[in-house]
């Protein structure tokens, strides 16, 4: 299982727990229903945006989302972050340095 399908299922086991319908999660948090399919399916990463709307729905915080025994060792996830950085442009940089100061 990648990352993307962890984070869709991690997101559909806490919607499930609290009862709400895809459909209505999908309203909640402002994006189409066919969007919130593909998130759950693992076909694509939601935004920042919808992630911090997810986590506010949900009553968890976005680092929660990603909390996985699934992932990457925390050494494999820094060399690809570091390998991410790397290729950003200065405009995503910025955009990145943003999110992470943002962190809990």
């Amino acid at each position: 299982m990648n990352e993307k399908e962890c984070l869709g299922k991690k997101i559909r086991t806490l919607r499930k727990a609290k009862k709400i319908t895809q459909e209505k999660f999908a309203e909640m948090i402002d994006v189409c229903p066919r969007h919130m399919v593909k998130i759950e399916m693992g076909q694509v990463y939601p935004s920042f945006v919808t992630l911090k709307n997810i986590s506010s729905v949900l009553g968890v915080s976005i680092q929660s989302l990603f909390e996985n025994e699934h992932y990457d060792s925390p050494e494999n996830l820094k060399q690809k972050l570091c390998e991410i950085i790397g290729n950003l442009d200065e405009k995503n940089l910025r955009f990145l340095y943003i999110v992470a100061s943002h962190l809990d």
